[in-house]
């Protein structure tokens, strides 16, 4: 099969759909089944939208904002990238909203760090599409 940029129309769409980011244990790399994020793809229009937001307010500093301004801003970034999740506190869901997701992902930076991956990944994307499941195995 060869490849063309057609390949790729739909590309958007489908990581406007997101994908699943299971949470593993920092320490034993275990799947945490009840933190499960689902995250919009790094060529979304959600991301889109979530960087340019973040273009916005860094424009709004007069120089470089102070260290906690752009922690705070980069976590809102990745929380706009966050399209939904199934998250368990206490053995119960935990209402989806934009402050309980900002408040898990301050809190917990292992959780953090594993979202902001995902979200800069394509593979989970990809994996979706045509584009890789007839992926050329050499004899073309």
């Amino acid at each position: 099969m060869k490849y063309d940029l057609a390949h790729c129309d739909d590309l958007v769409e489908h990581q406007d759909r997101s994908a699943e980011c299971i949470i593993v244990h920092p320490v034993t790399g275990a799947p945490m089944p009840d933190l499960v994020f689902t995250v919009a793809g790094p060529d979304s229009d959600v991301q889109r939208r979530a960087k340019l937001k973040l273009q916005d307010e860094l424009l709004q500093y007069r120089g470089t904002p102070p260290a906690d301004d752009q922690l705070r801003m980069t976590i809102e970034q990745l929380a706009r990238c966050v399209v939904g999740w199934r998250v368990t506190s206490d053995g119960k869901p935990l209402e989806f909203t934009h402050t309980n997701l900002v408040r898990i992902l301050t809190k917990f930076a292992f959780i953090r760090e594993q979202v902001e991956a995902f979200a800069q990944n394509r593979k989970p994307y990809f994996a979706r599409t045509p584009f890789i499941e007839d992926a050329p195995d050499g004899t073309d």
